[in-house]
């Protein structure tokens, strides 16, 4: 016989259960309604889910298909169903089996494998058609694909240079019929003013242009080229800019070199002219100075020297009215008026101007003495008759 104390443990223990009970189904209430009447609570649309094939990778080349799709995915467990909708905690696979097909075209139904039992998923769509075809492998020579032979500052490109030359391409019997030639199609975007260096991927291109399906070994190949720039010859001269020191007349420079090879577009070169201006600043030179300064060019063009040397020699001002250059001797300063080949802008000027004259002067006294000795001749014409 059960004691009175044993039978209020007992009353106890079942009033508890009672309330656990309850307490459960209030706050899982609506999930458990929902599991008891077949509908999940939690769903989530999944995409981008690859369609795995199987069949005979050895025989047959399959293409035309689409390899991805959607699953939504529905369940009263929310942990299951993000576990599931992960990428890499995901557990269930979407397959095609095509073993029992041959070749041709064919509408296969996906499946769903090693889902949980707790989550259930729909697919979108929940068929593929596929392209089934024996497997065949053939080498290609690659041949580059240019929508542009100019780079976008328009110099133009040499010939292209693609390593390797040739690849393996593997892909249906009936595809690789329709093969016109397999080329790496170069985007302008990858080609700079330098020229092009990049991986490009390969193609197959029917003889309307429209790429085929294949799988190429290797799949990129390195393009290569480099470009033909216009250059020209153009001449240096000096500007003086800045404030002159005390007592100074003026100015001389020779520069280092007085010639530079400019390299640019077209446009460039012919907006440039013959001639590139250098300033100068001769601010507080009151002495034989040289300097090396940069030569300036604008954006897009390259200049070689990128720098001369250039000696600024300050012609001082006498008190008489004349002027003098700052010289540590005379020998130095008269050198500076000559024109080496190294000259500067101005003294060159000079000595162009000076050989016009002399030539100008030399034509008229010959012209003069052709004449003077004409005049002989028609006076003795004239004795004899």
């Amino acid at each position: 016989m059960i004691s009175k104390e044993r039978r209020k443990s007992i009353l106890y223990a079942f009033v508890a259960l009672l309330f656990s009970i309850v307490l459960y189904f209030n706050a899982n209430g609506q999930s458990v309604q929902d599991t008891l009447s077949g509908n999940e609570a939690y769903t989530q649309n999944v995409s981008d889910v690859s369609v795995q094939l199987l069949y005979d990778t050895d025989q047959y080349y399959i293409h035309g298909y689409e390899s991805t799709v959607t699953a939504k995915l529905s369940s009263a467990n929310r942990v299951q169903l993000n576990a599931e909708a992960m990428e890499d905690t995901r557990m269930f696979r979407v397959t095609a089996d095509l073993t029992d097909l041959g070749e041709g075209t064919h509408e296969v139904p996906l499946k769903v494998r090693n889902l949980s039992s707790a989550v259930k998923a729909k697919l979108d769509p929940d068929t593929i058609t596929v392209t089934i075809e024996k497997k065949v492998t053939k080498e290609f020579d690659v041949t580059p694909l240019l929508e542009t032979e100019t780079t976008p500052a328009g110099f133009e490109l040499n010939d292209v240079e693609l390593s390797p030359k040739k690849v393996s391409v593997t892909t249906g019997d009936q595809t690789l019929e329709e093969i016109q030639q397999i080329v790496a199609r170069i985007d302008p975007a990858m080609i700079t003013d330098d020229g092009i260096d990049t991986k490009v991927t390969v193609q197959a291109l029917n003889s309307a242009g429209e790429p085929l399906s294949i799988v190429s070994d290797p799949v990129q190949v390195t393009a290569k080229a480099t470009v033909t720039k216009p250059t020209k010859t153009v001449r240096l001269y000096g500007t003086a800019q800045g404030t002159p020191g005390n007592n100074v007349e003026s100015y001389d420079f020779s520069f280092s070199d007085i010639e530079a090879e400019v390299t640019g577009s077209e446009s460039q070169l012919a907006q440039l002219g013959n001639s590139i201006t250098i300033p100068i600043d001769i601010s507080g030179i009151v002495h034989r100075t040289t300097r090396k300064i940069d030569i300036p060019v604008e954006s897009g063009v390259s200049i070689t020297p990128a720098s001369i040397d250039v000696e600024i020699t300050p012609v001082l001002q006498r008190d008489d009215g004349n002027t003098n250059r700052s010289s540590s001797d005379e020998s130095s300063a008269s050198s500076v008026g000559s024109t080496p080949a190294n000259s500067s802008s101005s003294t060159t000027r000079q000595s162009e101007e000076t050989q016009s004259t002399s030539s100008e002067e030399t034509s008229e006294s010959s012209s003069e003495t052709t004449e003077s000795s004409s005049q002989p001749n028609s006076q003795e014409d004239s004795s004899e008759n």
